[in-house]
């Protein structure tokens, strides 16, 4: 009991109300109200019988329960419901006053917080999110109950928001703008979604906290990033997924060779299984030719005997792009696991930045 992870857990809304039973081996009646001090619902001196812990948990459990039916005292600053005074209204008459507080709302069995301080909003949570994004979703509830108290409390420190109110309120509201467009353009993919197992593998290996806790973003972002998963071919939908290797496109040159000497093109698409060749000096279906290529950042370069499966000498009507696709035929498991890790560790990187921040 010299630590204090009860205060900790007392001190943040997401786990004050969880009840605490210390059991400790001193018996001094100090211990016992230095526990209480800390948090804790009761104290307990070991031995302990069974019997007598379980009675104890039924009680702490029976009191917590009745402390969450009991209506909240009337110690609120300010209170009202979402369908009378927005949140965006509610936080333009705190700035305006001033107001320090928390900030409690309530809708539909879910719960939000956020503190102010002179009237600024400084953290935020719902549910899983936390800082801008729970703000956000905020801003989206339409009806239930708000109650500010003048107890400010304390929030986690990933609870902080980056922006200022105003710039906090107009991004909210252009994303709640946005929303029904991104949910019509995602509503012709067919379930179920899938994300294939070479990108599985390169998430466990990579820091990524936005794919990897996806719940913790607001709708627009969520729906953003499914959208980046899906064009960039990294989520397969429908009945039958495709299940693809992944195709990265490089602005870089790549040389071909058939019978005559080597010609050049000035982009291409690459797989660890072949590579689409992006030109009008087109080979026909079942030629074989030789390709030689660099990836950004990989020093090692590659050459390959490829078999030529498609090719049009101009863009297609489908919205293909004039040139080869090539199927590799002679690279070895090495050289396809590097291609194949170099495609996802990219493909990785556009889906987080999006597309404004594509090289």
């Amino acid at each position: 009991m010299q630590s204090s992870p009860a205060f900790s857990l007392k001190a943040n809304p997401a786990t004050r109300d969880i009840p605490i039973i210390f059991m400790t081996v001193r018996s001094r009646v100090e211990d016992k109200v230095r526990g209480l001090e800390l948090g804790a619902e009761d104290c307990l001196v070991k031995p302990i019988r069974r019997e007598e812990l379980l009675a104890r948990v039924k009680n702490v459990l029976r009191r917590a329960e009745a402390q969450r039916a009991a209506p909240r005292p009337e110690t609120s600053l300010m209170r009202g419901r979402l369908e009378m005074m927005s949140l965006p209204n509610i936080i333009q008459v705190l700035e305006v006053e001033r107001r320090t507080g928390l900030l409690y709302l309530t809708s539909a069995g879910r719960s939000g917080e956020i503190l102010f301080a002179d009237g600024q909003v400084t953290a935020a949570m719902e549910g899983p999110r936390m800082g801008d994004a729970a703000v956000y979703r905020l801003q989206s509830w339409m009806e239930g109950e708000f109650a500010l108290e003048s107890n400010a409390g304390n929030l986690p420190l990933e609870a902080r928001v980056s922006r200022p109110n105003q710039s906090l309120l107009l991004e909210g509201h252009r994303r709640l703008d946005e929303i029904p467009r991104l949910r019509q353009a995602l509503a012709q993919v067919e379930g179920p979604v899938r994300m294939g197992p070479v990108f599985r593998e390169g998430l466990l290996h990579r820091p990524l906290p936005l794919l990897v806790e996806a719940s913790s973003l607001d709708e627009w972002e969520t729906l953003i990033l499914l959208g980046r998963l899906i064009t960039l071919g990294m989520l397969d939908h429908g009945p039958v997924a495709k299940g693809g290797a992944p195709r990265l496109g490089v602005q870089l040159p790549a040389d071909f060779q058939g019978l005559t000497a080597f010609r050049t093109t000035q982009s291409f698409d690459i797989s660890a299984r072949g590579i689409f060749l992006r030109t009008a000096q087109v080979l026909p279906v079942g030629k074989e030719i030789l390709v030689r290529f660099r990836l950004p950042g990989v020093a090692h370069p590659f050459k390959a005997v490829g078999r030529v499966i498609w090719s049009s000498p101009t863009d297609t009507p489908q919205g293909l792009p004039a040139g080869m696709g090539i199927q590799f035929l002679d690279l070895n498991e090495q050289e396809q696991a590097l291609i194949e890790r170099h495609v996802v560790e990219h493909l990785l990187d556009r889906a987080v930045k999006g597309p404004a921040e594509k090289k």
